[in-house]
């Protein structure tokens, strides 16, 4: 019996396993499905450049021109898109850089040269579901950088790029160029009022009418100045020639009389090149009233009329020097240009804050100073005469002290760079070199061969310095200032001056037969002939605000010559035919120094 009941219930589970599987391979079943989509990193698929919201590209074609005295917003826009779909892409992502090129997209904000906009606009209904409209305002300062053929960075653009990131932080490009515009533009005074003045009273420095000449443009610019005769309301006129005028605080007699003929004022105002301060220049006007034959309220129309300036190193003005010494070298820093000399009495140092007004310092003994330098809070002139003193220098400019030179040599020029002075010379025997880390303490290093170093210069991390003499030698470079390797001139020419600007150095020589008297090098140790200008003595060669400005003692109203690239070089009308024998640049001023000269010694251009 018990076998019976244990056999029904095998039968009763086996029929019922039976009926599961039957029911679960013919019931309905939920079956998970998957697969993986791959990412696709979102495009910006175009940039253009307009004067509104999502507008059309209405700009690159005329280049955007900046408002006069105030911000001029445009819009950079385009279209986006993301394969994976719109919502891939989230706004905040979006980001522009509109940049000089030359600035490069790494560039810090600044209003001359880099606009960085982090926050776009977007119109997700542009478009279809994988596409975005974006807009990015950006206001540009009146005195943005022009990159036009006018301007001073002729040879530059503007380029916009702009970027985007989905929401795996993959990210895609696009840029974009145009040119800026050049805009000229002051703000010029509304009248001239002399206010009431006396018959026969002529203005002085104290009484005189000072006007005020603000920049508003990206453009140097000068003004052209021209009067009329002054119609009297009871009695008489004022010729034109009652009028003159000054760039600087000065009386009727000192000033030049105002003609009826438009005249350069050389009354230059530089780009703005600070975010808070303006630029700006004065006139100042003088009036002589005659002593007989007039009366009452006398009007006239003067002409100030805003003309472009030429850049700087091209248009050369005399300026009268602190006194008629043989003025050898000068440079700039920390607010002052400083000249040496060697010849004079006590004096043979002249300092300026603007390259215009100098003033005679006391040198630290009356030595051939030949160069100096500035770095490092201090500066340095090195000289060829004197007795264990051939060095001097100061805070300042103004008080100088003598400090014991390495060794009596005929010490030419001197730099400054990472941190050390070096001084190179054309007399020693094996330490035509001198260094010092402070101006004071002076080391001999042995130069790479004993000839006549004559310049020496630093730039991207090297020393360079060049002879007079040598074959094939005249060319030696140095890491640290210490150790020195001979390099391979050009040509044997009687190398005077050597300088690096714009990845460059530059080198001039003295007219030796042939118009090779310029060389280059990108590193110092190879180097290229260049023809010069004009057959003259090139005595020094410096660099700023984009050009090379080389200058001479020998030549005809052509004693300067400029290139924008140490290649091409074009001559220049000196202010004088004087022995110009050094040139420096500091904040878009060019200043030379001679040797010669009745009470203009000095020359700058601005």
């Amino acid at each position: 019996m018990t076998n019976i009941k244990i056999f029904g219930t095998l039968v009763a589970v086996t029929f019922l396993l039976i009926v599961g599987i039957v029911i679960r391979y013919t019931g309905a079943a939920d079956v998970a499905t998957t697969a993986e989509i791959q990412n696709t990193a979102p495009t910006v698929d175009t940039i253009r450049f307009a004067t509104t919201a999502y507008g059309t590209d209405d700009l690159t074609s005329s280049g955007i021109l900046p408002n006069v005295g105030t911000d001029r917003t445009i819009h950079i826009n385009g279209v986006m898109s993301d394969a994976n779909g719109e919502n891939d892409i989230a706004s905040s992502t979006i980001s522009l850089v509109f940049h000089k090129t030359s600035a490069t997209g790494a560039c810090a904000a600044d209003n001359n040269d880099c606009y960085r906009i982090t926050t776009c606009n977007t119109n997700y209904a542009d478009g279809d579901d994988t596409q975005i409209a974006y807009n990015c305002e950006v206001p540009l300062a009146y005195w943005i950088d022009a990159t036009d053929a006018g301007s001073a960075f002729t040879s530059d653009n503007w380029t916009a790029y702009v970027s985007v990131a989905d929401l795996t932080s993959t990210s895609g490009a696009l840029q974009a160029t145009i040119e800026v515009n050049s805009l000229l533009a002051l703000n010029l005074p509304d009248a001239i009022d002399y206010g009431t003045r006396s018959l026969g009273e002529v203005s002085s420095s104290t009484t005189n009418i000072e006007t005020v000449i603000t920049q508003r443009g990206n453009t140097r610019a000068d003004v052209q100045v021209s009067g009329d005769v002054m119609g009297c309301s009871i009695l008489g006129t004022l010729p034109v020639n009652t009028q003159a005028w000054a760039l600087t605080d000065i009386n009727h007699a000192s000033s030049t009389i105002l003609t009826g003929t438009l005249t350069p004022a050389k009354r230059n105002v530089a780009p703005r090149t600070d975010e808070s301060n303006e630029l700006s220049a004065n006139l100042y006007w003088n009036i002589a009233i005659p002593s007989t034959g007039v009366k009452g309220t006398c009007t006239g129309a003067n002409t100030i009329a805003v003309i472009a300036k030429l850049q700087a190193g091209i248009e050369w003005t005399s300026r009268t020097s602190a006194v008629d010494n043989n003025w050898r070298s000068v440079t700039y820093g920390d607010g002052l240009f400083v000249a040496v000399s060697n010849t004079g009495t006590g004096n043979r140092v002249m300092t300026s804050p603007d390259g215009i007004t100098w003033t005679s310092r006391t040198s630290a003994a009356n030595n051939s100073w030949n160069s100096v330098a500035y770095g490092n809070g201090l500066f340095v002139a090195v000289s060829d005469s004197g007795a264990g003193n051939r060095v001097m220098t100061s805070p300042d400019g103004i008080t100088w002290t003598s400090q014991t030179s390495a060794a009596d040599n005929f010490w030419r020029s001197v730099a400054y760079g990472n941190g050390l002075f070096v001084a190179v010379s054309d007399s020693g025997t094996g330490n035509r070199v001198m260094t010092s880390p402070d101006g004071i303490t002076w080391t001999s290093r042995v130069n790479a061969v004993d000839i006549n170093w004559r310049s020496v210069t630093y730039g991207n991390g090297l020393f360079v310095a060049v002879s007079y003499n040598g074959t094939g030698n005249r060319v030696m470079t140095s890491p640290d200032g210490i150790t020195w390797t001979s390099r391979t001139s050009a040509v044997d020419n009687n190398w005077l001056s050597v300088t690096y600007g714009n990845g460059l150095f530059v080198a001039v020589s003295d007219f030796t037969g042939t118009n090779d008297t310029v060389m280059t090098s990108p590193d110092g140790i190879t180097w290229t002939s260049r023809t010069s200008a004009a057959a003259n003595n090139w005595n020094s060669v410096t660099y700023g605000d984009g050009l090379f400005v080389a200058v001479s003692n020998t030549g005809t109203g052509n004693r300067v010559m400029t290139s924008p690239d140490g290649i091409t070089w074009t001559s220049r009308t000196s202010a004088a035919n004087n022995g110009w024998v050094s040139v420096t640049y500091n904040n878009g001023l060019f200043v030379a120094v001679s040797y010669n000269g009745t009470g203009n010694r000095v020359m700058t251009s601005d």
